[in-house]
């Protein structure tokens, strides 16, 4: 009996052990895959959104407070807190998004083996995720964090309400605060999700484990408001830029007929051929869940509260609620890792349906789930889809090194305007670098979706806004916005206060920042433009 008793420790022991490498493989996949990829090409918009965002903090400035955003600010600080343990470089900008990567396939993995067993498949299901989760954007993206977010919010809701633990439910307002101050979509519509099952949850089936929750959301709102407490940013502030005004971008798209936003335009992408098309393996597991679900419905009766079924329908309404998201807005496709993401949950599903899951259905879903990461690894990492860089030949690429040693690592190459020349981008770059860096930081202001001068040149540079979009997209450029005049108000009494005498442009293309009016909106200055090249500019402030 001693000898069975040590052979089954021995076995224990054995098999643990085989966890920890499987967690430590896919913690280094997921990590490096990200850091490869995020290397490769950048689009100035999206790629530097943080990168002197999370700088400026460090010195001193916040965001609401002292520059415009309309996404939440979470990104930003996680963005500080990488420079301060890192140094002021690009590896450190890019280990932000790859840890992201690697803790959310871990957190994966730790799920599907806490509810079903195979080590095997849940291991291919979470490397088949890390290839598609965070890559596809590879540096610190907003839409990308509240995504992950908004998924390890579904996984731990998922516990608290299956395993009925109290521990899930004190964290789950946690992750909801969290991934709502990354990107208020989508993780609005998950959390309003989560709030309407964790009520039924708590009216039907557990009413003792609403404390819970309630302290964990109570503890939530007192960190948001420590936060605007000892930053000084005003609550109306915070309303404004991260509720209100993205409010009015959102509509503005929904109703917009402006060819511009073809692609995102919801009337438009709401056709049955396009929606299917573009979502069709994303589908495809809904349409195993309804399957699952019609199945459930005729083997029980009275299942409107229980569990299996409420999961079910709530894992179908998160995905269409991503699906909804991604078809209203103007920003890039980056759901796809949901399909591995849905194949792990259909497997426990189906765990609760019978015991033992059929063999040529396992080996049909691992299939069709390596088929489609293939797919889209090789459309959004490989070529870059997502970066808008799928046209632009990556080979002419160089070494963006030349630009600064703090780029170190990063293959430059942008798309559009300087994707056949970008030596000559990085030629105009350097001499607006120059020239900036030897002016007195208290004096000036950057226009630029180059976000990286205040870091490269280690100045507190004020910016007004994190992004520069036309339309009223990212900020009010005209009269259109109902919150003009407050933005309008903002920025000249920063201007008067800081003393600021000079604004520099640098743009992306010759012709871009055509849109931002800046006439209107100092109206109580004079203003004149010096040429450097052409991308480069100085606008001189004066009293009229």
């Amino acid at each position: 009996m001693a000898e069975i008793h040590d052979s089954k420790s021995i076995m224990k022991i054995f098999s643990n052990k085989i966890y920890h490498i499987a967690y430590i493989i896919l913690a280094v996949f997921a990590f490096f895959i990200n850091y490869f990829f995020s290397n490769i090409g950048v689009y100035p918009i999206d790629t530097f959104s943080f990168f002197d965002s999370g700088y400026l903090i460090t010195k001193g400035y916040h965001p609401i407070k002292d520059f415009w955003v309309i996404s939440g600010v979470l990104i930003d600080y996680i963005q500080a807190l990488f420079f301060l343990i890192f140094g002021n470089n690009w590896n450190a900008y890019i280990f932000h998004s790859s840890l992201l990567n690697a803790f959310v396939s871990i957190f994966l993995f730790f799920f599907l083996n806490s509810l079903r067993k195979g080590l095997f498949s849940n291991f291919f299901i979470s490397i088949c995720f890390a290839i598609l989760c965070y890559p596809i954007a590879g540096t610190p993206f907003p839409y990308q964090h509240s995504f992950i977010l908004s998924l390890v919010s579904i996984l731990v809701f998922y516990m608290a309400f299956y395993k009925e633990n109290k521990k899930y439910w004190l964290i789950l307002p946690v992750l909801m605060l969290c991934s709502f101050l990354s990107m208020q979509l989508p993780s609005g519509l998950i959390n309003l999700l989560i709030l309407i099952f964790a009520f039924i949850y708590f009216l039907k089936i557990n009413t003792n484990h609403f404390l819970y929750f309630l302290i964990g959301a109570v503890f939530s709102l007192l960190l948001f408001f420590i936060y605007l407490f000892y930053v000084d940013v005003d609550l109306k502030d915070f309303i404004i830029q991260i509720i209100l005004f993205p409010l009015s971008i959102g509509e503005g798209r929904v109703l917009s007929d402006e060819k511009a936003y073809e692609s995102a335009k919801l009337l438009n992408k709401l056709t049955l051929r396009g929606t299917l098309g573009h979502f069709k393996f994303i589908f495809l597991f809904i349409l195993a869940n309804l399957i699952y679900l019609i199945i459930y419905l005729r083997r029980n009766e009275n299942v409107a509260f229980k569990k299996t079924f409420l999961l079910n329908l709530f894992i179908i309404l998160c995905t269409t609620s991503f699906i909804f998201h991604q078809l209203i807005t103007a920003n890039q496709t980056f759901i796809f890792s949901l399909i591995p993401f849905l194949c792990g949950l259909f497997f426990i599903q189906l765990n609760d349906l019978q015991k033992k899951i059929d063999k040529k259905l396992n080996i049909f879903l691992l299939i069709v789930i390596a088929f489609t990461t293939f797919k889209y690894h090789n459309d959004y990492n490989t070529n870059r889809k997502f970066m808008d860089l799928q046209n632009t030949n990556l080979n002419n690429s160089i070494d963006a090194k030349i630009l600064n040693v703090k780029f170190n690592n990063l293959k430059w190459i942008t798309p559009f305007h300087f994707n056949k020349d970008p030596k000559k981008e990085i030629e105009f770059l350097q001499e607006a670098i120059h020239v900036i860096s030897k002016e007195d930081e208290k004096k000036f202001a950057v226009i630029t979706h180059y976000q990286f001068f205040s870091l490269l040149s280690e100045k507190k540079i004020y910016i007004f806004n994190r992004w520069y979009f036309a339309g009223n997209n990212t900020h009010p450029v005209n009269n259109q916005s109902k919150y003009y005049s407050y933005y309008k108000e903002k920025i000249n009494n920063f201007v008067k206060e800081k003393r600021i005498e000079k604004i520099y442009l640098v743009k992306t293309h010759p012709k871009e920042f055509h849109y931002l009016e800046l006439n209107n909106l100092f109206e109580d200055f004079c203003l004149s433009e010096k040429k450097y090249n052409p991308i480069f500019s100085l606008i001189s402030i004066k009293e009229c």
